[in-house]
């Protein structure tokens, strides 16, 4: 509920991505897989992101979704920020990343009508549950997520002003 709550309160999420691999992954590699992806796409790695990570190998495989906010990216047109991560998919599958050689991704703009939520909080109750969340918010009941730092941030300011006058 406090998930929930918070990302309801950034009302500039520009980009919904999806991530799945073909593959078993190590979920302690998932992390990097994330940031190895996303760091071309932010400015001096200040990027407001919000990524959830799925998957157990046994029920279904590793994958991850995350949203953007559109402060701390490279550029605020959305289209060049898809065809960044794209081409990022690629230029890390033909290096030392086989994860994506066969993935799976879909990026695309958010809709504003849709909160942060419906995009990545969906309870995963039949997964056995990860408790190696090393440098995750999040890693119980099926609940594996982390917040950029500039997003927590942001969160505390937004909190701090907000109850500021009580």
């Amino acid at each position: 509920e406090s998930l929930i709550y918070h990302l309801n309160l950034i009302n500039d999420w520009f980009v919904f991505g999806s991530v799945g691999f073909r593959q078993k992954t190590d979920f302690k590699r998932m992390k990097l897989l994330f940031y190895k992806l996303i760091r071309p796409v932010e400015q001096n790695n200040k990027g407001q992101f919000v990524v959830r990570f799925e998957g157990d190998n046994i029920q279904r495989e590793r994958h991850f979704h995350f949203l953007l906010g559109k402060r701390g990216l490279v550029t605020n047109n959305v289209e060049e920020i898809q065809k960044r991560l794209k081409e990022r998919t690629i230029d890390l599958a033909l290096s030392d990343y086989p994860e994506y050689e066969m993935c799976s991704t879909d990026f695309r703009p958010c809709n504003p009508k849709q909160s942060a939520i419906q995009y990545i909080s969906k309870r995963a109750y039949d997964e056995k549950e990860n408790l190696c969340g090393l440098g995750l918010d999040s890693c119980v009941q099926g609940l594996d997520w982390k917040m950029s730092h500039t997003l927590i941030k942001r969160l505390k300011d937004i909190n701090r002003e907000e109850f500021s006058h009580y």
